[in-house]
């Protein structure tokens, strides 16, 4: 009698969990529609004066996260009005193609969109700048201000061009800690103005090539610049003082073929380090757009806005400086 009383409990218990089981699997497999409400394209712009250079201007319209890609050249704004005025004199861009640009501009435009130069010289992009001599361009100290007029909308910026500050030093070191003897990090230094306000931003390229018995043979490491996720940051808390910073290497598209390598430059590199004097507002839109990007696919990453300071559109426009120093990575 106790035996059918037991091992009719255990059938009890045992239909009972998989019930349960079968509840929650179901419960976990809910499908939930969400009605996303429909957002209206906002102009988006990615604009630059740098010292020195000519102004470049890039227009283009936002999409919806779902929305399917179109063509490239389906993106790009054309037919705009874009004005810069600084001094109180103010200059029309001229709506052109990449092959007019300006060498520099060209080498900028290439490393943004991570091809050859020769391939962009002839993308089907439009490019708002100035084709020939003019006085336009990049003098610390400046102020220029950004108008832009397409079909109803008028879109505004300001930015500021601050003194290009220089590295002090930069140099190629391993670590004590180090498990590898080839293997290390490059540590720069600068000395930030007294003026608070200051700004910067890290880029960095490996300009060897792979050695013969690469799979990559006789291809340049780093062909562009590399920005990495968290390249800019302000002089909030060391405002006026010699800052040491111990670069490690941002992971390149081929890291997946020398996993060793990754986050450290090697003996024989010969790497371009490249600082960046920009303005807050140039800060503030570059850190929260990094901020975004690295958490995309992180269900448990807070909400991020992107901080755009053009007024009626999306984007920046920032002027910048730019010190470039070449760190031969030697014992």
């Amino acid at each position: 009698m106790i035996t059918h009383f037991k091992n009719f409990t255990e059938s009890i218990m045992l239909v009972a969990i998989i019930v349960v089981t079968a509840s929650v699997i179901y419960g976990c497999n809910k499908i939930i529609d969400v009605d996303l409400p429909d957002a209206e394209p906002m102009l988006v712009v990615e604009g630059t004066i740098k010292e020195g250079e000519k102004p470049m201007v890039l227009l283009s319209n936002s999409m919806g996260y779902f929305d399917q890609i179109p063509d490239f050249q389906e993106i790009f704004v054309s037919g705009a009005s874009v004005f810069v005025t600084v001094d109180s004199v103010e200059y029309q861009l001229e709506e052109t193609i990449p092959a007019l640009l300006d060498p520099a501009l060209l080498l900028k435009l290439s490393d943004q969109f991570k091809v050859d130069p020769f391939e962009m010289a002839f993308a089907p992009l439009p490019v708002y700048s100035i084709v020939g001599p003019t006085d336009l361009i990049g003098v610390s100290g400046k102020t220029y201000d950004l108008r832009i007029e397409h079909d109803s909308l008028i879109a505004t910026a300001s930015t500021t061009l601050f003194p290009t500050v220089p590295l002090d030093d930069s140099y190629f070191y391993i670590t004590e800690t180090s498990t590898t003897d080839s293997l290390g990090i490059i540590n720069i230094v600068y000395t930030d103005p007294v003026e608070l306000g200051n700004c910067y931003r890290i880029a960095s390229r490996r300009t060897n090539q792979y050695p013969d018995w690469h799979e990559l043979a006789g291809e340049v490491k780093d062909p562009y610049f590399v920005y990495p996720l968290g390249s800019a940051w302000d002089d909030m808390i060391l405002n006026g003082a010699t800052y040491d910073l111990a670069y490690i290497r941002y992971p390149s598209e081929n890291d997946q073929l020398d996993s060793l390598e990754q986050g450290l430059w090697k003996l024989g590199d010969t790497v371009l380090v490249k600082l960046e004097t920009i303005d807050y507002n140039a800060f503030e839109s570059i850190l929260s757009y990094e901020t975004a990007a690295s958490a995309q696919g992180n269900p448990f990453a807070s909400p991020t806005n992107v901080i755009s300071h053009i007024d009626n559109a999306l984007g920046w426009w920032y002027a910048y400086g730019e010190h470039v120093d070449t760190v031969i990575c030697t014992p």
